[in-house]
């Protein structure tokens, strides 16, 4: 079953990677977009490779709160992967940038509680 799941997951994230370096590779969209818009399309494709790693580097299935913990610090790094590369493809704004921030904020948060329950299920308090 392992197997299984880090191969969905190899190829999860490649077609996540592959969406975020090019947004519009299924759709075709006559309508221009400035690069804001397309940053958030490549956001919203930046879920998908956040699936695509917890699927790939997660093997701890012993505690729902770490799967759920693992599970989001996973899909904020994907997020917060694709807005680094709309930022360097598409252009600096300033929201954007902001986002990336708070963003980076929420990892920090989550990382916290994961080593929290990490730490709580190993010492068995």
């Amino acid at each position: 079953m392992s197997f299984i799941l880090k191969f969905l997951g190899g190829i999860v994230l490649s077609v996540g990677l592959a969406l975020v370096f090019k947004p519009n590779l299924f759709t075709t969209s006559a309508a221009s977009i400035d690069g804001y818009q397309t940053i958030e399309k490549r956001v919203l494709r930046g879920f998908l490779l956040g699936i695509g790693l917890f699927m790939l580097f997660f093997s701890s299935w012993n505690s729902w709160k770490l799967i759920l913990l693992a599970f989001l610090i996973a899909l904020t790094v994907g997020v917060m992967t694709a807005r680094i590369v709309g930022l360097a493809l598409d252009g600096f704004y300033t929201k954007q940038i902001y986002w990336l921030l708070i963003e980076m904020m929420i990892l920090i948060i989550f990382g916290f509680l994961y080593s929290l329950c990490a730490v709580k299920i190993y010492y068995n308090y």
